[in-house]
């Protein structure tokens, strides 16, 4: 069965709306304490982090109350990015059992608040395992079916918002920190992004676009702490301005600041930083595929082993046919990085991403992490820029639509729209995807071809088509 609130990347909508109400988490995380914490081997102690949207705070609180229900001990990290309640997650203290020496993990799941790239009135969560790995969609699918329970009864709940609204009152306080604690892991995680980084022999200038983001203050520490010289703009959250015409999905400005700053780079990160896309000195934007040409291009010249590299169904041809001629395996998943991860773990691959700008380092992390990316670019193109080799690919002309639709039009209608556009465009004269996306209300058309007149002129063509057919079928 189809999942009801599960989506490519966790839970994701707009906050207040049904169903992702307060009462909603709330019983979500009731959900998720009955579902995931049956083994004797859980500690049930949670990591949260948050993005900076407004509603981020209340959803943390709703989830706690229904966590609570199941004795949970819940720690709060405040505003972090998404890879570093990843990393948290994972993270593990040294004991010794039978005189060896053993790591085991703090925590048994991170949850991240946060609807990555999408504008502040939505809201949602990604679940991270005690290994730094996003939960299964099989257990997502036990959360649902839990949550479907809990929807239907009235629950007497232990705990309600004035647990939170009274925690500075003497009498709650104790036992609000015995069960919620406020824990700083920030420095933890620049040190990690830090310990990531290689000796770079350029020290580049650098515009950091950091999207009034989750990095907004983690960022710019991290690049300056590595020696950087830095430009920050967009790091002055307010709870409604996260990617408000800034970040990794709104390139419009970034160019000239670039230019105007005379920046070797500018890198610009999405809301709750696992994405980035870059803009070099003359305004050209390298995306996902041209960060993991250079970074392979740069392993390639320093004889480091790569066994192979998955992309997804949306990376661009040219990085395929680069990949092959360097006799290097190149392999494609389905959209979204979860399912990147997957065949990289199949295949026992440790480099992939998304055109996007998801960037999966296996050696470093189990989630994609604009910082670690962007570092990662930086070394390289380092590497690049002494052999007088450029650090972007020349790909074939690329188009990306997006068909925004009502919230009431059926799943069997936009299928049937979909498939019909396939049936009709589809030729050996392009690369054709069509999909519904699984984190916002739109169609995406991907047209690629060897002409971009061509390319323009059919995506607009294919647009019209799928907006008519929906109108036919409504």
């Amino acid at each position: 069965m189809p999942r009801k609130y599960f989506g490519t990347d966790g839970i994701r909508g707009e906050y207040g709306v049904e169903p992702l109400t307060y009462e909603f988490f709330k019983i979500l995380g009731l959900a998720i304490g009955k579902s995931l914490f049956k083994s004797e081997n859980h500690k049930k102690k949670i990591i949260f982090g948050q993005d900076t949207r407004e509603s981020s705070k209340k959803i943390i609180e709703a989830i706690s109350i229904g966590l609570l229900e199941s004795d949970c001990e819940i720690h709060s990290a405040g505003i972090v990015p998404t890879p570093a309640i990843s990393l948290y997650a994972k993270k593990g203290s040294c004991i010794f059992k039978n005189n060896k020496k053993i790591f085991v993990s703090e925590y048994d799941l991170g949850i991240m608040v946060s609807a990555s790239h999408n504008l502040y009135k939505d809201n949602g969560i990604k679940i991270f395992d005690n290994q730094g790995i996003k939960i299964s969609k099989d257990e997502e699918s036990h959360i649902e079916d839990y949550i479907e329970i809990f929807k239907n009864k009235t629950i007497a709940w232990k705990y309600d918002d004035n647990f939170f609204k009274d925690k500075d009152k003497d009498k709650d306080k104790d036992e609000l920190d015995k069960r919620f604690k406020t824990i700083d892991l920030q420095q933890q995680y620049i040190d990690f992004c830090l310990s990531t980084l290689n000796k770079i022999t350029k020290k580049y200038n650098l515009t950091l676009d950091l999207a009034n983001g989750a990095n907004y203050e983690i960022a710019e520490k991290v690049f300056h702490q590595a020696g950087f010289k830095i430009n920050i703009i967009n790091n002055k959250p307010n709870g409604k301005n996260i990617n408000d015409k800034c970040g990794s999905t709104y390139l419009k400005n970034i160019p000239d600041i670039v230019k105007n700053n005379n920046s070797d780079y500018g890198i610009s990160m999405d809301g709750d930083g696992d994405r980035l896309v870059i803009v070099n000195s003359k305004g050209q934007i390298l995306d996902g595929d041209d960060i993991i040409y250079t970074i392979i291009k740069g392993k390639i010249i320093l004889d480091e082993k790569i066994k192979g590299v998955v992309g997804t169904i949306m990376t661009n041809q040219a990085l395929e046919n680069f990949l092959k001629s360097e006799d290097i395996k190149f392999l494609r998943s389905s959209v979204g990085d979860k399912n990147v991860f997957d065949k990289m773990i199949e295949n026992k691959f440790i480099t992939g991403g998304e055109t996007s700008g998801h960037i999966l380092m296996l050696k470093y992390s189990s989630t994609g992490d604009s910082i670690v990316a962007a570092l990662q670019f930086l070394y390289y193109s380092d590497i690049l820029n002494q052999k007088n080799i450029k650090n972007y690919l020349d790909k074939y002309p690329q188009k990306i639509t997006n068909l925004f639709v009502e919230k009431n039009v059926s799943n069997n209608i936009i299928n049937i729209a979909i498939k019909e556009a396939h049936d009709k465009y589809e030729s050996s004269k392009l690369r054709l995807i069509i999909r519904k996306s699984g984190t916002e209300n739109c169609i995406r058309i991907m047209v690629e071809a060897k002409d971009k007149i061509f390319v323009d002129n059919i995506s607009k063509e294919i647009e019209i088509f799928i907006a008519r057919k929906l109108k036919s079928l409504l």
